[in-house]
């Protein structure tokens, strides 16, 4: 298998959903302090429903593509079929990946699953990303 999978090459150069909601309903942030990667959910909900979301990430291509294809599967996706999402899904979605960088997995499904908790319980993460 290549290092990267021609998906985690396509949203690494062209992320979908790159930025930040002025006005979030929701905020989810997970970071990984063994590696260094970072992701940011900021999303809008509708009765249960993601309207718009967009991500910030710091860290590896797997890291920054993983944040792109979470938020690209999130967009129109109903809050409990994300929280069914597990890294295996999140694998997938990506295309695969080397065994090296299948952390990056575990953190798209676990920033998708906060981002599910924080609406439910209406919690805020507003931890910024290292980077500016």
């Amino acid at each position: 298998m290549p290092r990267y999978s021609p998906t985690v090459v396509d949203h690494f150069t062209d992320p979908r959903h790159a930025g930040e909601l002025e006005n979030p309903d929701v905020r989810a942030f997970i970071g990984n302090p063994v590696c260094g990667d970072q992701i940011m959910l900021t999303a809008t909900v509708t009765d249960g429903v993601i309207t718009e979301i967009r991500f910030r990430a710091h860290g590896c291509a797997a890291s920054l593509a993983t944040a792109s294809v979470i938020a690209e599967a999130a967009a129109g996706s109903a809050l409990a079929d994300i929280e069914t999402w597990d890294d295996e899904k999140v694998e997938t979605l990506l295309g695969g990946l080397a065994p090296d960088q299948r952390h990056v997995a575990a953190l798209g499904r676990q920033v998708a699953h906060r981002l599910v908790t924080n609406h439910r319980e209406g919690v805020d993460d507003d931890a910024p990303l290292i980077c500016a």
